[in-house]
């Protein structure tokens, strides 16, 4: 839903964790804000359609980070769900803090 969000308002950052992108994909011109995705690499049904994310940031030239964590699946950073990863969740946890400290700098 950060995406979501972030095409339709204006923020300073928005970060994903593994969600679906936004619907259509061309909403993503509309980013005024730095983006960083959070994914598992087993999450094949959000992963399924990342090229077409990366496409649209690269097409409308916006700031985004991407990070695809290997062994981890959907919801990796829920640690009440079965599929919680410890390893990934500590890791993507650090990149969210780097990168907000980076985006709000300004």
């Amino acid at each position: 839903m950060s995406i979501n969000l972030a095409c339709h308002a204006k923020l300073a950052a928005s970060v994903i964790f593994y969600g679906e992108n936004p619907h259509p994909i061309e909403l993503v011109k509309y980013l005024s804000c730095p983006v960083l995705g959070n994914y598992g690499a087993e999450d094949l049904r959000i992963n399924a359609h990342l090229d077409e994310l990366v496409k649209a940031m690269v097409t409308y030239k916006k700031d985004f980070e991407m990070r695809i964590y290997p062994n981890a699946g959907h919801a990796f950073f829920n640690e009440t769900f079965p599929m919680y990863n410890e390893a990934a969740a500590k890791d993507a946890w650090g990149s969210v803090l780097r990168f907000y400290t980076r985006a709000l700098a300004a």
